[in-house]
């Protein structure tokens, strides 16, 4: 199992609050800009967040094929991290995942799925809003 070697990227810390700000290309490029210059040990868990918010940018774009393919993605890159990585919940972002490819399953509308599923991420005590 991966353990953090510190807290979160501060590029990671942009891409949080820009996710919850529901600004999902400019928290793709910042999880993007984290994810190149992390340590090993933490790459993979700014991987899966640029895939989230790269699935809710597809989301608004009204293309559910290639959102599906983002969240399944970020759900795999998610599976060697434990429950809580950085301060963040990782079982919650596991679920909101699941939930998300249940819903693109159905083939309900791209607007629908991100309204009815978009929450924010809840950002650690010592992340500054």
């Amino acid at each position: 199992m991966i353990q953090p070697t510190s807290g979160i990227h501060p590029e990671a810390v942009k891409g949080l609050q820009a996710f919850n700000q529901r600004e999902f290309y400019d928290a793709h490029e910042y999880f993007e800009d984290a994810w190149r210059i992390s340590p090993l040990e933490e790459r993979e868990f700014y991987r899966a967040l640029l895939q989230l918010s790269g699935g809710f940018y597809r989301l608004t774009q009204g293309r559910p094929a290639a959102a599906h393919k983002f969240f399944d993605r970020a759900l795999f890159w998610l599976r060697p991290f434990p429950d809580s990585f950085k301060s963040l919940d990782v079982v919650d972002l596991r679920a909101r995942l699941k939930a998300l490819l249940i819903a693109l399953e159905k083939d309900l509308p791209s607007a629908e799925i991100a309204a009815q599923h978009f929450q924010p991420i809840k950002l650690p005590p010592e992340v500054k809003p």
